[in-house]
C-alpha cells in the first residue's frame, strides 16, 4: 500500500481548526491532536510533568498534584521567557509521540490528519506533514466565537491571537485554504469537497 498522505491542519484561535478534525474524524480518517497529546503528557507521572516539576517545582500544581492549567495558562501567555522555555521543554516530547503515530498510521490509512496550533512545528520532519491545510476565518468572527466559546474577556483573546502566528504567515505555509466564515454545516460542505479534490485519482498534494 501507497503510505499514506499526512496533512496538517494549522489555522489561529476561533477559527474553525477543531470543527474540522472533528468532521474528518467522523468520515473515518485518523486525526492526531498534537494539543491532546501534549495534554497527556502532562498527567500526574508522565515525562511532561515530570519535567515540569524538574525545573519549576510544585508552582503549577494543585494540592492535589495535578498540574493547575489555568495558571499555568495565565503565566504562558503573559510571560515570554516562560512560554519559551516550557515549549522548549514540552516540544521535543510531543514531536516524539506524534512522529510515532504518524509513522504507524501511514502503514495503513491513505489520509492521516495532524491538528497543530504552533505554526513552526508544522516544519518539524518528525510530523512527516505533506499537506498544510489552513482554515482561516474574518478576525471579527474569530474574536466573536473564541468570547462565546470560552468566556474570555477580550483582553485575553487579544493577548491569544497576538501570541500566534498572523494571518500572513499562516497562508505562506498553506497549500489549501478553506475560509470558515458561514455555518458548520456550509463549513462540511467545503471540507468534503477538498476531501474529494485531494483523494481522487491522479490528484496532487504535494
Amino acid at each position: 500500500m501507497t503510505p499514506g498522505l499526512v496533512v496538517a491542519v494549522i489555522g489561529g484561535i476561533g477559527c474553525g481548526k477543531s470543527a474540522a478534525c472533528s468532521y474528518f474524524a467522523e468520515q473515518g480518517y485518523p486525526v492526531i491532536d498534537t494539543d491532546q497529546v501534549a495534554k497527556q503528557l502532562m498527567q500526574p507521572g508522565q515525562p511532561g510533568l515530570k519535567a515540569l516539576v524538574a525545573d519549576y517545582g510544585h508552582r503549577f500544581l494543585t494540592q492535589q498534584g495535578e498540574l493547575d492549567r489555568p495558571k499555568l495558562a495565565a503565566a504562558f501567555f503573559s510571560d515570554q521567557k516562560l512560554k519559551h522555555d516550557i515549549e522548549q521543554m514540552i516540544h521535543p516530547l510531543v514531536r516524539q509521540q506524534v512522529g510515532a503515530q504518524v509513522s504507524a498510521l501511514k502503514t495503513q490509512h491513505k489520509l492521516i490528519f495532524v491538528a497543530i496550533p504552533v505554526i513552526s512545528q508544522v516544519i518539524q520532519p518528525a510530523y512527516q506533514i505533506d499537506h498544510v491545510l489552513l482554515i482561516e476565518c474574518d478576525p471579527a468572527l474569530q474574536r466573536q466565537r473564541v468570547a462565546t466559546r470560552d468566556q474570555r474577556a477580550i483582553e485575553q483573546i487579544e493577548r491569544i491571537i497576538v501570541q500566534q502566528a498572523d494571518p500572513a504567515t499562516r497562508q505562506a505555509l498553506a497549500d489549501s485554504i478553506i475560509e470558515n466564515n458561514s455555518s458548520v454545516a456550509a463549513l462540511h460542505q467545503t471540507l468534503q469537497a477538498w476531501l474529494e479534490s485531494v483523494t481522487k485519482p491522479g490528484a496532487t498534494n504535494h
